[in-house]
């Protein structure tokens, strides 16, 4: 029994041992060696492509856990070790230049994998459903990722992008779901379209400035996204960037400009006319890019973290639904530059209270304000109505107060859809005073000023130090304004309708800590002037000189470096390393 016993243990033996110990070619001069579990890659060049079921070592794929590639490979083929669903480990030799499409696919078992320096470009596909795989060095040579690299690599928990890579493919990272960290190299200029789409686990991205766009859906439903950074070298950001990121409630830029300020760690360019959490400002206040030309089509769709968003006046045009069913959103302004509103765009808005039409809206189409029961006011400052038919302010309460020029009341009053709803003409509010008076905020300013006997109309302009003007304004005799040239928006108060002793009239968008001029001509019914004041004025916020002035209960501070140089950061305030506040 006992050499019976025997004998079949070494017939089994043997037929492992040939089942497992096979060998051949895999390149002009590579060879391959199976050896039990073990496949080792030998010789010098580039392996042969595959199709997905041609490899010679097909039919032991499941069984293979170890990849040893020697030095002297200098490519990874098409579909080399597709389904290789057992190999736990690969190494990959510093010859090696490029990894080919679906090289890894659906080797679900690999848990790590460190792509050598030599490396310059990782193929489509090519780790395309690892599912297992924790743990990814990619080399500092590689500058692109091809689409679907890591596509499904759910167990991958953060990645750093080489400052090698210049592009990031289509879906490079779709649906990593475990991964929470990021950090994209100074030198990729584009993300493609849904990049981190359904990485549900990513908490933050930090976007570099040699980025210009950014795909479509590039972070679609990234729900546990709470904080991007986007520098201002973005001018496109496509359909649906954002869609779904109903965590979002920070959006940040930094950028090379030296005036800029600290919150939270994060450095921000000063004139708030880029994407931006305003210093001090409620959380989910935000302001576009100001090089952004077009917001696209559900860019910012369901992101209910959303409160406040200001758009610049670079912005001409807003897609279909960019703003859907962003629930905590409570008022937006729409800038003088922007044309039309497309569809739905803020449809599901169930927090919106007030909005504010710029000059130039011809257009708003179709359920724009579809479900906004909330509104309670809009201010166009447009001279004619915009084109809107009535499924474009649908649910609106036609107790809903719609502000316009005091001149161009008519026009609204007899349109088919603006006529339904509460048209007033824009105006200041009456007050008592005898003399100019201005009252900065942060970044408004209200402005009191006399009637004067006789007066026609008033004309209040603006202008910043350098002599630009950055309003002008002019109101009736009754307060009301009748024409508009403004870079900023303003906030109004109910008209007036008699003559008063006085009027004031918010401006808002001004900057923090800025000082102004402000020039007040009463005019009469000729146009001749009776009256002209000039006062000026600076905003508060202005911050205390040198380091050591700031209160000592704010938080502690804390040293960054930025193109080479040294900041201290100190609550909201920047400073150099010789204690001077940079502006």
């Amino acid at each position: 029994m006992k050499t019976k016993l025997f004998t079949l243990l070494l017939a089994v033996a043997a037929s492992v041992g040939t089942m497992f110990a096979e060998s051949g070619f895999c390149g002009y001069d590579l060879t391959w060696n199976l050896t039990g579990k073990v496949l080792t890659i030998s010789g010098t060049g580039a392996m042969f492509d595959y199709y997905s079921d041609t490899t010679p070592w097909y039919s032991y794929r499941s069984s293979i856990t170890t990849v040893i590639i020697k030095d002297g490979a200098t490519s990874i083929g098409v579909y080399a070790f597709y389904g290789c669903t057992g190999l736990t480990s690969v190494t990959i030799p510093n010859s090696v230049t490029s990894i080919g499409d679906c090289a890894f696919y659906w080797c679900t078992g690999l848990t790590s994998v460190t792509i050598p320096n030599s490396v310059t470009s990782i193929g489509e596909r090519a780790f395309y459903d690892c599912s297992g795989l924790t743990s990814v060095t990619i080399g500092n040579s590689v500058t692109s990722i091809g689409s679907q690299a890591f596509s499904g690599c759910t167990g991958l928990t953060s990645v750093t992008i080489p400052n090698s890579v210049t592009s990031i493919g289509e879906r490079a990272f779709y649906d990593c779901s475990g991964l929470t960290s990021v950090t994209i190299g100074n030198s990729v200029t584009s993300i493609g379209s849904q990049a981190f789409s359904g990485c549900s686990g990513l908490t933050s991205v930090t976007i570099p400035n040699s980025v210009t766009s950014i795909g479509t859906e590039a972070f679609y439903y990234c729900t546990g996204l709470t904080s991007v950074t986007i520098p201002n070298s973005v001018t496109s950001i496509g359909d649906g960037a954002f869609c779904g990121c109903k965590s979002l409630t920070s959006i940040n830029v930094v950028t090379d400009n030296p005036n800029y300020c600290s919150v939270e760690g994060v450095l921000f360019n000063k004139d708030k006319t880029v994407l931006v959490q305003c210093p001090g400002g409620k959380e989910g206040d935000y302001t576009i890019l100001n090089s952004v030309t077009s917001i696209r089509s559900h860019a910012f769709q369901y992101c209910s973290g959303l409160t406040s968003v200001t758009i610049p006046n670079s912005v001409t045009s807003i897609g279909n639904y960019a703003f859907e069913d962003c629930s905590g959103l409570t008022s937006v302004t729409i800038p003088n530059s922007v044309t039309s509103i497309g569809m739905g765009v803020f449809s599901g808005c169930t927090g919106l209270t007030s909005v504010t039409l710029g000059t130039s809206v011809k257009e708003i189409r179709n359920a724009t304000f579809y479900g906004c029961t909330a509104i309670e006011t809009i201010t166009c400052y447009s001279m004619r109505p915009p084109t809107a038919n009535q499924d474009a302010l649908y649910d609106l309460d036609y107790s809903t107060i719609v502000y316009v020029p005091a001149d161009y009341l008519i026009f609204y009053k007899v349109h088919d859809s603006w006529g339904l709803f509460d048209v007033r003409p824009l105006g200041a509010k009456t007050i008592e005073t005898t003399d100019v008076n201005v009252t900065p905020a942060e970044n408004t300013a209200e402005v009191a000023w006399p009637a004067v006997s006789g007066a026609a109309t008033y004309e209040l302009v603006i202008k910043d130090k350098s002599g630009n003007v950055i309003c002008t304004l002019v109101f009736n005799a009754n307060g009301q304004l009748t024409q508009i040239a403004f870079n900023a928006p303003a906030r109004n108060n109910a008209p007036q309708q008699t003559q008063a002793a006085g009027f004031s009239f918010t401006v808002t968008g001004l900057e923090e800590g800025t000082s102004y001029d402000l020039t007040i001509t009463s005019k009469d019914n000729n146009g001749g002037t009776l009256d002209t004041k000039t006062v000026s004025f600076t905003t508060t916020g202005e911050a205390p000189q040198g380091i050591d002035q700031v209160p000592s209960d704010q938080v502690q501070s804390t040293k960054v470096i930025r193109n080479g140089q040294i900041f201290i950061l100190r609550g909201e305030k920047v400073y150099t390393v010789t204690g001077q506040e940079v502006r």
